[in-house]
């Protein structure tokens, strides 16, 4: 499966690029992916939102949702990705998540939205 960078890089707007990098890419199979790397917090969580709803509209059958590049996801950050489940859901798109890190994986494992996701260690 190769993959073709499909945007550019893209970060908070006003923000230093330590606060969040946004990528997208896709795959000749439609899947896309958005690779998201630094904070995604109160400041940052409407950019992520902004950025992954345009990729929904496409409607591409797989979205991935990159976060392995994380390294903090706030309160705001994780009410985005609920609502971006939501919105994948309710458009019969499969949404998955990329989660390695720490910052991630326990904010999910603590408020329970684990659940809610289809999760995987690493990029495949």
């Amino acid at each position: 499966m190769s993959k073709a960078d499909s945007s550019a890089r893209t970060t908070a707007p006003g923000a230093g690029d330590d606060l969040l990098s946004l990528s997208t890419s896709a795959d000749q199979d439609g899947a896309v992916t958005v690779s998201a790397t630094g904070d995604i917090d109160a400041y940052t969580a409407p950019l992520l939102r902004t950025v992954v709803e345009a990729q929904l509209r496409r409607g591409r059958p797989k979205l991935i949702l990159d976060l392995s590049g994380v390294q903090f996801l706030g309160s705001a950050g994780l009410a985005a990705l609920v609502e971006i489940q939501k919105l994948a859901t309710a458009q019969g798109i499969d949404l998955r998540l990329i989660a390695s890190t720490r910052a991630v994986t326990r904010a999910l494992e603590v408020t329970g939205l684990v659940r809610l996701f289809a999760i995987s260690g690493a990029a495949d």
